[in-house]
């Protein structure tokens, strides 16, 4: 289980922590450039159980979403991330072309030895889960090997509620926060060195309790627009 910080920034406030950033950290080793391009698919029950559980800050919890990066089809991953209170663990699996359009498809492998896509199987059977958004970003990372320090800033957030989609370049996203507004994340073991948390601070940051996928679940509703405010 690891700690997970998130942040609202603003432009300005993103451009001065990614220059620090840039100045001290290495950034991840798998990105290439200056960022990289993330695509989510997330499921859910036929009750909405994990959006809910998201939206009232349920102590335990856990989301499920097939993820894939830059667009390339070659390699996705079925993920779990499970919350307990702020604490947080991922379990993941690598999943080739035809089991991501199987997922996508709402079609669960049941003879399977990954206990992962198991457990889909399971659950679309009991509760009925299936994919219900995607969410879209770029992202910027950085590393620091003391406490296992993984800082990522995260831009240009939208989503859809068009599954079918998920593998479409040109699919039609909302935005999911307002102009200029991104998400700082902060990951750690159990320390903070007190030299990050120098780099990061610009007087000014707004810690949040930030859900991607139920906020996106809440824009879509409202077709693109959140008129009770974004769920921080």
């Amino acid at each position: 289980m690891r700690h997970e910080e998130k942040y609202i920034c603003s432009e300005r406030q993103l451009v001065i922590i990614e220059n620090r950033l840039k100045a001290f950290l290495p950034a991840d080793i798998n990105q290439t450039g200056n960022d990289y391009h993330i695509r989510s698919l997330y499921f859910d029950t036929a009750d909405d159980r994990m959006y809910h559980e998201s939206l009232s800050g349920i102590g335990r919890r856990s989301k499920y979403r097939l993820r894939f990066y830059n667009m390339n089809t070659e390699l996705f991953r079925m993920e779990r991330k499970d919350s307990v209170n702020n604490m947080k663990q991922k379990y993941s699996v690598k999943v080739d072309i035809d089991t991501a359009l199987s997922l996508r498809d709402n079609d669960y492998p049941k003879n399977t030895d990954d206990k992962l896509l198991l457990e889909l199987y399971v659950l679309q059977q009991t509760e009925g889960l299936h994919p219900t958004a995607i969410v879209d970003y770029r992202r910027t990372a950085f590393t620091y090997p003391v406490g296992n320090v993984r800082i990522t800033l995260d831009k240009d957030i939208s989503c859809t509620f068009r599954t079918d989609e998920f593998l479409d370049k040109n699919a039609l996203l909302y935005p999911l926060l307002p102009q200029n507004k991104h998400i700082l994340e902060i990951k750690y073991d159990h320390i903070l060195p007190g030299y990050i948390k120098a780099i990061v601070d610009t007087g000014d940051l707004e810690r949040v309790s930030f859900s991607k996928y139920a906020n996106s679940r809440s824009i879509i509703a409202g077709n693109g627009r959140k008129e009770d405010g974004y769920e921080f």
